[in-house]
């Protein structure tokens, strides 16, 4: 049974990755040590290793068949049906429904059903079309969090499985590994736009992290100094797992209806350098002195003042006491994104 869908999954995946013109190897091995389901590799030489392992496979065989495939430049890419499979959190991974071998095969949809986020940030305002995160009122602080599609303002399509093979090799689709606010130590796995990437460590930049103090010279090795538990607990239902960092999925959320909401983080407000009106691509103020002295009679200001918005270039009173770096318009387009 899992042979079949297994074998199944992989060719969907090379028929996917044929019809967004990728390469592909079936049952790939690296070096002698990485090895994958079927290996993708994009058009700009990105690889990804998918690997679906119906089978249930432990949390030690995730870190080391993943670590292989970094170390031979490829992505791991770990398909499950299971929420609570050793590769979530762990690896770069994608959770699809469980479906038969036939319907994996066919060219149905197959959804993703988590493992791809999208980034949404607002300001917690009174009108805000989202409720606050923490009180399920508003805040007036700055929330950005990683949401599944359908749960996004506006709700975005989920992907499907065939859009994922050819979004991660062209590296439209890339992984993040995001620490929780709460707990640094813990983490939680996506696959993200880079759109998205990029807008997180634009908004998180890593002048706003401390650096982590360094351990003394002298600090030894710490034991909580508790009881060691001898019972036998295989096959109970709980959520004990073979890897020591905790888990992300089972911490508790500010709010329930918030679950989907991964690694939200709130800040008291907008980082300064968000509010930054973008450059213009040409530098400088392209007027005649003609149009110059006529935009000094319009602007109330001396001729000498006048100067290129930074946004779109139009003139502007910049370099008078009441000079300002941006236009109207512009200052107001950066200001509303975030009321």
């Amino acid at each position: 049974m899992e042979g079949d869908r297994r074998k199944a999954l992989q060719e969907r995946i090379a028929r996917a990755a044929d019809r967004h013109g990728c390469r592909y190897e079936v049952g790939a091995r690296t070096g002698g040590r990485a090895r994958s389901d079927v290996l993708v590799t994009g058009p700009g030489g990105l690889r990804i290793g998918w690997t679906g392992p119906y089978a249930p496979v432990t949390a030690e065989t995730v870190r080391r068949r993943s670590r292989a495939a970094a170390e031979h430049g490829i992505v791991p890419l770990w398909v499950t049906c299971d929420e609570r499979a050793a590769p979530v959190d762990r690896a770069p991974w994608a959770r699809v429904d469980d479906l038969p071998w036939q319907r994996i095969a066919s060219r149905a949809p197959m959804a993703v059903r988590a493992g791809v986020r999208h980034l949404q940030q607002w300001k917690c305002l009174r009108g805000s079309a989202r409720a606050c995160p923490l009180n399920g009122s508003w805040c007036g602080r700055l929330h950005t969090g990683w949401y599944l599609p359908a749960l996004c303002l506006p709700s975005r399509p989920p992907t499907d499985v065939d859009e994922l093979v050819g979004a991660s090799a062209a590296g439209e689709l890339v992984p993040m590994r995001v620490p929780l606010q709460t707990d640094a130590s813990a983490v939680a796995r996506m696959w993200v736009p880079v759109a998205d990437r990029d807008r997180w460590r634009e908004t998180f930049a890593e002048e706003d992290r401390p650096a982590p103090a360094a351990p003394a010279p002298d600090a030894g090795v710490s034991h909580p100094g508790e009881e060691l538990d001898r019972v036998c607990r295989y096959g109970e239902e709980d959520f004990a797992f073979d890897d020591p960092r905790p888990r992300t999925r089972h911490r508790a959320r500010p709010r329930d209806g918030h679950a989907d909401a991964v690694t939200l983080h709130t800040r008291d407000s907008v980082p300064e350098r968000l509010l930054t009106v973008p450059r213009q691509s040409r530098r400088g103020l392209v007027v005649t002195p003609e149009q110059r002295h006529r935009a000094a009679a319009a602007l109330d200001c001396h001729v000498a003042h006048v100067g290129p918005c930074a946004g779109c270039g139009a003139p502007i009173n910049r370099y008078g006491p009441r000079g300002v770096h941006a236009c109207a318009s512009c200052r107001a387009r950066v200001l509303a994104r975030w009321r």
